[in-house]
């Protein structure tokens, strides 16, 4: 139940002994808040007014507490009873935010819950107030009205003036003096702010049509005559210029009258270029997935919830802005290559999918359908968060990372540094990144990470030297099979191919970690005509890693070079030459004794 309340000059009545400025008449559930009320109903009329057209409405809504909400509507009045001139008149609506449910404040600007006039301080109380009934001037039709009147200027001011009222709002800037010769203008650019964001969000946006004191407003957005507008602080924007002498910014040209405030940001052009463009299921869709949020919107000052709700607001049109890629200063159009990077909107992002995840829930199905008819494919850190949260997408998801595998976009995990990857390896590294795009949600191919692997290692332009390449057990940890055999194979084949590499990196713990016999790397099925040893796929790096690894048993390193030479893989002459180095290893004194090589024919010796 909403109360109201009436806040006039009028002479005494029955409640007391004194005329001047009071609440004339309260309904019961506004009287618990009148303490509260009381300092949103001065009004002071513009400098020179004195026709009572000079004397602008004041609509304002405020949010005093978190759980209180009030709606006011101030007229100038003329002369009191007494006959002194410059009373005004405020009817005030103080209610529970829940029941602005399905209604944006602004949507009360002519109601027919104003009164025209004070009621009279008869000892009755007023009434209270049901249902909060909107009026018939305000909505979307305005909005749409506005921008097709104004055009790309108009759209250029939208942008700057959602930026400014999201800082605001967020407590990260001061609150924004909009400049117009009259409250319906300035009720124009408020109603297209408020219908640009979730209903919820703009419940927590304050506004005022006019004040004469813009320095000492408190709201998030207000209105004053340009007489006054050098009383503001802050950023100001002007309205009532013509489009003619608006730049494409939608700023005047030549220096700006005031502080034009911070350029456009991502989520600002988004919801701007939504109304301009007529797409209202973007506006839908945002809100949507910004209502799914898992979020938790409430907190202990009306400040905090706003706060969160914005960076909640910034992550869904982050998210859903199809044309980002070509944006500059969204993080998107240099992709977020690395999933260790988190900053701008990827960090954003990023940690709104992480919350759906977390709690086990899907994107809403008209966020799904967006994204999938997107025309950008999203960056990689945001595609390997889509699959377990957006089944439509993940096959896109996959996509993503195999390209990403593919052209070499997970080679630096830190986001461009590479202080981490040098301090563990190379290998170790390029794992951490490799964990962390979540490859079994994505049913990414092992040959995907073979082949990334291959080509990590073996590039030179990728740091740190060839001759750190880390913890090949602990690089390993992390993965799952069949990852962690993919990533043993691509090290095995990027071995294989350069020499260089093998000299520099087969040092006595690595070679003795790849002699395990029980290693599983990524092969083909042995046939009849291929060795099963785990080394089989790269025969010159066995031949390396079996010599320097053959203690304490050489005999059985040799017997493992002559199979890798029966299935075809190693020359005579590399075959003889390992097995005499191990047979003297074995028994030095028999070194010249190599009696396997009998009659031409390659026999194992028992």
């Amino acid at each position: 139940m909403a109360g109201q309340a009436h806040y006039t000059s009028a002479p005494p009545g029955t409640g007391g002994r004194y005329g001047g400025f009071r609440f004339t008449a309260v309904s019961p559930a506004a009287r618990p808040a009148l303490e509260a009320l009381r300092p949103l109903t001065a009004y002071t009329p513009p400098p020179g007014a004195a026709r009572p057209g000079d004397f602008p409405v004041a609509f304002a809504y405020d949010r005093p507490a978190e759980n209180t909400a009030v709606l006011t509507l101030t007229r100038f009045t003329g002369r009191d009873y007494s006959g002194r001139l410059g009373t005004h008149f405020c009817h005030a609506l103080v209610a529970e935010p829940a029941e602005l449910t399905g209604l944006r404040p602004v949507d009360l600007w002519d109601s027919p819950l104003w009164a025209a006039a004070p009621a009279p301080d008869d000892g009755h109380d007023l009434p209270d107030l049901a249902h909060l009934a909107p009026g018939r001037a305000v909505g979307p039709q305005r909005v749409s009205h506005l921008l097709r009147e104004t055009g790309e200027p108009g759209a250029r001011l939208l942008e700057r003036l959602l930026t400014a009222a999201l800082r605001a709002l967020s407590g990260e800037g001061p609150g924004v003096t909009l400049v117009a010769a009259g409250p319906e203008r300035v009720l124009d650019w408020i109603t297209a702010v408020c219908y640009a964001l979730p209903a919820a969000l703009a419940a927590r946006l304050t506004f005022t049509t006019y004040t004469a004191r813009p320095q000492d407003d408190h709201r998030h957005l207000t209105g004053t005559l340009p007489r006054t507008a050098d009383r503001a602080r802050g950023p100001v924007l002007h309205l009532d210029l013509p489009s003619a002498t608006v730049g494409a910014d939608g700023l005047p040209p030549g220096p700006p009258a005031g502080d034009p405030g911070p350029p456009p940001c991502p989520a600002a052009r988004f919801l701007a270029r939504a109304w301009t463009d007529g797409d209202l299921d973007a506006l839908d869709t945002a809100a949507e997935l910004w209502e799914a949020d898992p979020a938790a919107r409430p907190g202990t000052a009306p400040s905090t919830a706003a706060a969160d709700g914005v960076r909640g607001l910034r992550a869904a049109c982050a998210l859903l802005d199809a044309d980002r890629a070509r944006l500059p200063g969204d993080g998107v159009a240099h992709p977020d290559v690395a999933l260790g990077s988190r900053t701008g909107v990827s960090s954003e992002v990023t940690a709104l999918l992480d919350r759906f995840a977390a709690a086990g829930r899907t994107l809403p199905d008209a966020v799904q359908r967006r994204l999938a008819a997107s025309a950008a494919p999203p960056g990689l850190s945001v595609a390997v968060r889509l699959a377990p949260v957006a089944p439509a997408l993940r096959d896109l998801a996959r996509q993503v990372v195999e390209a990403a595998l593919a052209d070499g976009r997970v080679a630096h995990p830190a986001g461009g540094r590479t202080d981490d990857a040098e301090d563990a390896g190379r290998l170790t590294g390029f794992t951490r990144a490799l964990a962390e795009l979540r490859l079994p949600d994505l049913d990414v191919t092992p040959e995907h990470v073979r082949d990334a692997v291959a080509r990590h290692l073996a590039d030179p332009a990728v740091p740190p030297a060839p001759a750190r390449i880390g913890d090949v057990p602990a690089a390993l940890a992390p993965l799952p099979e069949p990852y962690r055999g993919a990533v043993l194979a691509g090290l095995l084949a990027a071995l294989e191919g350069s020499e260089d590499l093998r000299a520099a990196v087969l040092d006595a713990r690595l070679c003795a970690y790849l002699a395990d016999e029980a290693l599983d790397p990524l092969r083909e099925p042995p046939d009849e005509g291929r060795a099963a040893d785990p080394l089989a796929a790269a025969p010159r790096t066995a031949l390396h890693v079996l010599r320097r690894a053959a203690a304490p048993d050489p005999a059985h390193a040799a017997r493992r070079v002559l199979r890798l030479y029966r299935a075809g893989l190693l020359t005579e002459t590399e075959t003889y030459d390992a097995v005499r180095d191990l047979a003297c290893a074995d028994v030095p004194q028999r070194s010249s004794r190599l009696p396997w090589r009998r009659g031409g024919a390659a026999r194992e010796r028992e």
